[in-house]
């Protein structure tokens, strides 16, 4: 039995549910190479299946798709954020748990269209609040605040963020979900 049905992909349904739970954690176009090679990492398998189900969530609506220089591209789209949602729960915790290390490795800031935002309060204490917030196209991704004891710090922390907005995201990711894989690579 191939791994992929053994973690319960064995309908389409299933395998189609898969591909947009890939592609709603990376959030932005992807190769099409890219999300095979996620998947057969995860899988040990690659068939024309997961081909066909890229063709069809497309052709659905589902995702979005495009083709550049012979390489296709792939992205969620609103209709399979909002249907596949519900869906996720649906996949095998581990299969969910071990794709979702490997989509991490493609987590980008810059590639989703975020743009960020940063700045330094004085508390109530004297001290210096850092805040740090990121958005990409659908909204919030992350807003964050930080209190330190100087103003020098603060600005340190700032001038971190607006420097390297993704190394301080996939920080915060890590410490947050204890995944060594979002600082790992």
């Amino acid at each position: 039995m191939k791994k992929y049905q053994q973690a319960g992909l064995v309908t389409t349904a299933d395998l189609k549910v898969f591909l947009l739970f890939l592609l709603d954690n990376i959030r932005y176009p992807v190769e099409q190479s890219t999300v095979l090679a996620i998947i057969e990492e995860n899988t040990d398998d690659i068939s024309l299946d997961y081909e066909q189900c890229l063709r069809e969530l497309a052709d659905s609506g589902h995702l979005l798709f495009d083709e550049i220089d012979n390489e296709k591209f792939y992205m969620i789209a609103d209709k399979g954020r909002e249907v596949a949602a519900e869906l996720y729960d649906s996949l095998d915790r581990n299969l969910r748990e071990q794709s979702l290390k490997s989509a991490i490795k493609h987590i980008s800031l810059a590639k989703r269209g975020a743009s960020i935002k940063s700045y330094i309060e004085v508390t109530e204490s004297k001290k210096y609040r850092v805040t740090m917030e990121a958005y990409d196209p659908y909204g919030e991704i992350m807003k964050t605040s930080l209190v330190v004891n100087s103003q020098e710090e603060a600005e340190q922390i700032k001038r971190n963020y607006e420097a390297k907005p993704d190394a301080v995201y996939r920080g915060v990711l890590f410490s947050a979900t204890g995944r060594l894989e979002y600082i790992s690579h």
